[in-house]
């Protein structure tokens, strides 16, 4: 087939040529039939050119319907399917070992603190409240008698020398003089130290009970009930206890002076702590200082004493 292919390909130029020729010309070199037989004596030639080469009519073979599918013997390639790891035996789960739970306590018992028994009331007795009422009216008697000594007495004066001080100095201080006000308050400071004095003089001469007998303030049967049978028929106890009752209610507005005005009012306060005016009231504070510790002059004493 090949061959007969070349064979073919080689007529192609030799006929162009010879179409420029005329028939009256006879080529010498044309190529003839018979050359084409020499070349092409191997290439295979049907006997019928009108049949195919198994001598069946060109043409008379049945074609296929164009409905027919032409099978493709190539099946699609299917997706390959997904490597599946095989499954491993889980690892056996190691358990702990359980602790066993603590055991609760029990709670301790509450111990319950025994009550104590409210202790009775002791209802004074009948002879009791006539040794108190006794010892009231004793002790007014006595309070009396103490109005007119002159322990009293001067603790009076000295009271009254204090609160008209005091007055003055208030008067100053409200005006705004200056150093009139100052001397003012130090005289009022001065008096107060004297009255205090006075106080403890007046309590110390007639303290006639002994240093367990503490007087308190107020006359009645409960605040009483705290003294013994002995010390309510005691006329000493009756007589130290009514020189507290009579001179303790006078010194409420003295007290008051420290707290009240030396504290708050600014000239009072600044004549109280000036070192310079303190010497105008020296001889009086040393004197009440002493009196506390229980410390009198002998004239003193001898003076008020009874």
């Amino acid at each position: 087939m090949n061959k007969w292919i070349a064979a073919m390909l080689l007529l192609l130029p030799v006929a162009g040529c010879g179409g420029t020729q005329t028939q009256s010309e006879p080529d010498d070199d044309q190529y003839t039939q018979e050359d084409l037989r020499h070349e092409t004596g191997d290439v295979y030639r049907p006997s019928n050119s009108g049949k195919d080469d198994d001598g069946v009519e060109k043409g008379s073979r049945d074609k296929p319907a164009r409905t027919d599918t032409v099978k493709n013997d190539e099946s699609p390639k299917k997706d390959p399917e997904p490597k599946v790891e095989p499954k491993k035996d889980p690892e056996p789960k190691v358990e702990q070992p359980r602790k066993d739970p603590q055991p609760k306590k029990d709670p301790e018992p509450k111990v319950e603190q025994p009550k104590k028994d409210p202790e009775p009331k002791v209802e004074p007795r009948k002879d009791r409240n006539d040794l108190i009422a006794v010892f009231i009216a004793n002790v007014s008697t006595r309070m009396d008698d103490l109005e007119g000594s002159k322990a009293w007495k001067e603790f009076l004066k000295a009271k009254e020398k204090f609160d008209d001080r005091m007055d003055k100095a208030l008067e100053k201080g409200n005006d705004g003089r200056g150093k009139d006000a100052e001397a003012a308050w130090a005289n009022a400071i001065q008096s107060w130290y004297e009255v205090r004095y006075m106080y403890e003089l007046f309590l110390h001469v007639n303290r006639k009970a002994g240093n367990d007998f503490e007087p308190g303030a107020g006359l009645n049967f409960d605040e009483l009930q705290v003294y013994s049978d002995q010390q309510l028929k005691s006329d000493d106890c009756a007589h130290t206890y009514a020189a507290y009752e009579l001179a303790e209610p006078k010194m409420k507005q003295v007290r008051q002076f420290q707290t009240d005005v030396l504290k708050y009012d600014l000239v009072a306060s600044k004549v109280f702590q000036d070192d310079k005016q303190a010497k105008k009231w020296a001889t009086e504070k040393q004197k009440w200082q002493d009196a506390t510790e229980g410390k009198f002059d002998d004239k003193d004493l001898k003076k008020y004493r009874e």
